[in-house]
Parts: structure tokens; sequence; C-alpha cells
């Protein structure tokens, strides 16, 4: 395994603004993204939820070859890289984006030595100001307080934005610590939480959520889990907004 060089973009939709409303689908996708079942799966997500942006993590792209996304644009933020493949963070959406930013750990998990990432994008939605978004895959196998200053990092990175906000991924948040330090981030964000009525779908370790959708700024119209039939050890969770 090697440390990801940078980035990959692939952006056209440059002169489109946000819709007033738009669905988000936020989903660890285990490494699955090559496999037929991974994509007709998530081919009839998009075509049933109408989806604007896909927040997913643990993709897997082959190096030389583009990633099947029907008409996304999408930023891939790899945490690492093979001989063949990238893994990493990915943002899709059909909006234009003026703005990444990509944060790679500073501690690696012991078990992989391998890094985690957040990848930051800014999106449009009026002639003045931009939905800041955050998809992340939170380090594992590290102290509660390497969670913490990972956490902290990130905060550094986005506290100055004004306005519009989601913050969404798995925050493996399996231990009470951790959650408390999510809760410390989030509140002085001033991020809401997107609640869920079917929370026993959402992925848990030692009956902790996982995966998470927090905003700020914006209007929650509707959320969902989807049973992804073990496709991935997650489920798929969908939230509506309005600007």
């Amino acid at each position: 395994m090697f440390k990801p060089k940078g980035i990959i973009k692939f952006l056209k939709h440059q002169n489109i603004q946000m819709s007033e409303e738009f669905s988000i689908l936020c989903w660890n996708v285990a490494k699955l993204t090559l496999k037929s079942s991974y994509k007709q799966f998530i081919d009839t997500l998009i075509k049933e939820h109408k989806l604007d942006i896909l927040l997913l993590q643990e993709v897997k792209k082959h190096l030389s070859h583009e990633l099947e996304l029907q008409d996304y644009s999408y930023i891939l933020s790899p945490n690492i890289e093979t001989k063949k493949h990238l893994f990493g963070v990915l943002s899709a959406f059909k909006s234009s984006c003026h703005n990444e930013h990509t944060i790679l750990s500073k501690k690696q998990e012991l078990r992989y030595a391998t890094h985690k990432t957040s990848l930051i994008t800014h999106h449009k939605i009026s002639d003045e100001s931009t939905i800041l978004i955050v998809n992340l895959h939170a380090i594992n196998f590290v102290k509660s307080s390497d969670f913490k200053h990972e956490l902290d990092s990130l905060h550094v990175s986005i506290k100055n934005h004004q306005g519009a906000m989601i913050v969404a991924g798995d925050f493996n948040t399996w231990n009470a610590k951790r959650i408390s330090y999510l809760r410390e981030f989030t509140h002085s964000l001033e991020l809401k939480q997107v609640d869920f009525s079917n929370t026993k779908d959402i992925k848990r370790v030692f009956s902790n959520t996982l995966d998470y959708i927090f905003y700020r700024d914006i209007e929650l119209v509707s959320s969902s889990v989807v049973n992804s039939k073990k496709i991935s050890d997650h489920n798929p969770i969908i939230a509506k907004f309005k600007l």
C-alpha cells in the first residue's frame, strides 16, 4: 500500500446551482463499488429516491478506469493506494463544486496502518453563498484522544464557514467517549442531527450508532434508512433537505 498522491476529480456540472430541494445519501459501501450487485442496488436507489448527492465511504476505484456513476460529477479523496486501485471517500453531485479540500488523518490505524480521510466541498446555493458539505470516514483502532484530535483538525478547517452546512459519514462512534467528543464537535458548529424512525437498521457496534448526517441552516424534509440486503455491512441513510 502507498500513501495516495492526491484527489481524483471529474466535474461536469459547473454551471448548475444546487436545487432548492435536494436528497442526500450517506453510505459506507465496504469496498464493493466494483461489484455488479452494488451497481444494480445503487442505481435503484438513485432512481427511487431521486438522489442529488452521494456521500460514500470505503469506495474502491480502478486506477485506470473511470467510476460508473450515471450523470454525476464526483471527487474521490483516497486514503489508500495500491498498484491497481484507490480506496477512500467519494462525494458525487449534480451541481457545481467551487472549492474542495481533503484532510488525511495524521494518525494511522494500528491494525491496517492506514490513514483515514475527510472531504470538504462547497456548492453554490445563491449568488452570494455556498453550502459546505463534509464527507468523512473517521479514524478507528486508535485512542479516543486521537479520534478527538482528528475531529479538532476538521473543526479548524470548517469553523469559519458562514451558513448552510452538512457533515455526514461513518464516524466510528462505537464507545461513549467517542460519542461525547462527536457531540462536542457538532454542538460547537451548531449542527442538528438527522433523526430516523427505523434506527435499528443503522449500523451499530456495542449498541452505538456509527453513521450520521448532521446539518444547519437548512430545513429537513424527510429521512429514511434503506435495507441494503447485506450488500454492505452498513445500510444507506438518506435525508431530503430544503434550502
